[in-house]
């Protein structure tokens, strides 16, 4: 198994052949659907839908046998079963197996095609639901990297310091080191002390901890653009609000003791808060989409869309669910035939569409067919053009 990035994604929509191979199932973490092999199960069903397809087309059996082999090997292998995410998607071609697994479940699809079937990979790329937790403690900082469907939490060791003792031990020694007359406002004594007080620390020895902690962070932080959720105890927030200068700090925290909890808590409590903020630039591109009707500048038309999306044209797509459409693009005046059942040569059109506009560093959004921006009966796609 691979990690699943852009580069893996154009590799795929690269891929041609006479028998390409596409699987999606939903699977299971754990529970009584893992015990009793449901998954494998499943995947097994259309492991047997393909074969039978590859004898009607004529291949021998024993070459289908051969061919199939690798996902055969999978559905064997009963320790793999207990190791899954929410989904999981195969590929096969010629001299080529890939799987990946999928921190979402998806529609259960199988597909023999000339080229590999896409579309349930794409939630992957949304980059508009992407966001930070950062747990915060005067014992220890954490910080995850998040979006709708998973969390990891990041290794910043070395990076924050352990704690807050180990910031004020720094400004003790910094202070040591200088003579009276160089203290602060030259007084007889140091600006920061690093004396505790009997139930815990001054506010200002925290707003220090807290302005050396954001200096290292925001310089680590890759994405600096996304939005960071603060996990920490009520009383900490309003003290590193005060402090926080250069992180996009997300309105409400997760106000809660985060030293113990486990990264996927954190994640479920982040999410709820931040579900709003991810679902708003789709809903503005919904409006938008409907702003340009009759402009030029937006299209359900999948004669207009499919060319448009290989140009690089779309800016955001929405796509209905489960969503097909069979027939074919001439790539020299971007001519699109329409069929109604898949011929040979054909390609589902709606998947080439979702995938060109990924790769092309536009949006795609999957929605179901009563929430598409397009009225029109016949959509089954709505996209928004650059140009």
């Amino acid at each position: 198994m691979e990690s699943l990035n852009k580069e893996q994604l154009q590799k795929l929509a690269d891929f041609h052949g006479i028998n390409c191979v596409s699987i999606f199932i939903p699977t299971h973490r754990y529970g009584k659907e893992v015990n009793a092999g449901q998954d494998a199960i499943l995947l097994k069903n259309h492991y047997q839908k393909i074969k039978n397809q590859l004898s009607q087309k004529g291949m021998p059996d024993n070459e289908v046998e051969k061919y199939i082999k690798p996902i055969r090997e999978l559905i064997d292998n009963k320790n793999f079963w207990h190791h899954q995410k929410n989904g999981l998607a195969v590929f096969l071609g010629d001299d080529f197996f890939q799987y990946y697994q999928l921190p979402y479940s998806g529609e259960a699809f199988s597909l023999l095609s000339t080229s590999f079937h896409l579309d349930q990979l794409l939630p992957w790329f949304n980059r508009q639901d992407m966001f930070y937790i950062m747990g915060l403690s005067l014992k220890k900082v954490r910080l995850l990297l998040a979006n709708e469907y998973e969390v990891k939490e990041l290794d910043i060791e070395g990076l924050i310091p352990e704690d807050i003792d180990a910031v004020l031990s720094y400004y003790d020694f910094e202070h040591e080191q200088q003579s009276p007359s160089q203290w602060k406002g030259g007084s007889s004594s140091p600006t920061y002390p690093s004396q505790k007080r009997e139930k815990g620390y001054d506010e200002v020895y925290m707003e220090e901890y807290f302005r050396y902690i954001n200096e290292r962070l925001d310089k680590a932080l890759v994405k600096q653009d996304l939005p960071v959720i603060l996990a920490a105890v009520d009383y900490l927030h309003p003290i590193y609000k005060k402090t926080n200068k250069n992180l996009n700090l997300f309105e409400t925290g997760i106000k809660a003791n985060p030293d113990e909890m486990r990264p996927e808590e954190l994640f479920q409590k982040g999410l709820e808060l931040i579900r709003a903020h991810l679902d708003k630039h789709k809903f503005e591109q919904m409006d938008q989409y409907r702003a340009l009707a009759g402009t030029g500048k937006s299209s359900h038309d999948i004669r207009e869309i499919a060319p448009a999306a290989i140009d690089g044209r779309i800016d955001t797509l929405f796509v209905a669910k489960g969503a097909h459409q069979w027939g074919t693009i001439n790539m020299e005046d971007h001519t699109v035939q329409l069929h109604d059942e898949p011929q040979d040569n054909d390609q589902c059109l709606v998947n080439k569409s979702a995938v060109q506009t990924v790769l092309n560093g536009g949006q795609a959004y999957f929605v179901e067919k009563e929430s598409l921006p397009e009225e029109s009966a016949e959509a089954r796609m709505a996209a928004v053009f650059r140009w």
